[in-house]
């Protein structure tokens, strides 16, 4: 990851979260015991007739493990699926990063395949791993 200076950050979370273009809608992820700004989640490339789109998040290195990237995932699969009327959404994750890849699964994501040796980080070279949702799976797993 290339350097960024410091402050720009909440800026490019704002900009992201404009919503100005269709098929793609992004949030800012805020903690809800200080209001502080800790990320930005976004679907992109949802467009008729597929109905499909591509989740990402990133969450600032300070504010792992509190649970804020489940929810924000899991309000983010939501939104998608009741307010964009998706019928699946994809995501990919880096194979070494097991905590992404448990939250993604709670959420209801599942691994549909493996793109080898596509990502280099830290000196090697990883595989991506491809999950996805489908809107009758999501369905499914909520509580009646």
């Amino acid at each position: 990851m290339r350097p960024r200076p410091e402050g720009a950050a909440a800026e490019m979370f704002r900009e992201w979260s404009a919503n100005t273009g269709p098929g793609s809608v992004g949030f800012s992820v805020c903690s809800l015991a200080t209001d502080e700004l800790v990320g930005h989640a976004t679907l992109y490339g949802a467009a008729l007739p597929w109905r499909a789109g591509t989740l990402a998040i990133l969450l600032g290195p300070d504010f792992t493990d509190r649970g804020l990237g489940t929810d924000a995932v899991r309000t983010l699969v939501r939104y998608g699926f009741l307010e964009m009327a998706l019928n699946q959404i994809e995501l990919r994750v880096w194979a070494f990063n097991a905590r992404a890849r448990r939250a993604y699964a709670k959420a209801g994501f599942v691994e549909e395949g493996v793109r080898r040796q596509v990502v280099f980080h830290d000196g090697e070279f990883h595989d991506e791993v491809i999950m996805a949702v489908l809107a009758a799976e999501w369905r499914a797993a909520q509580p009646s």
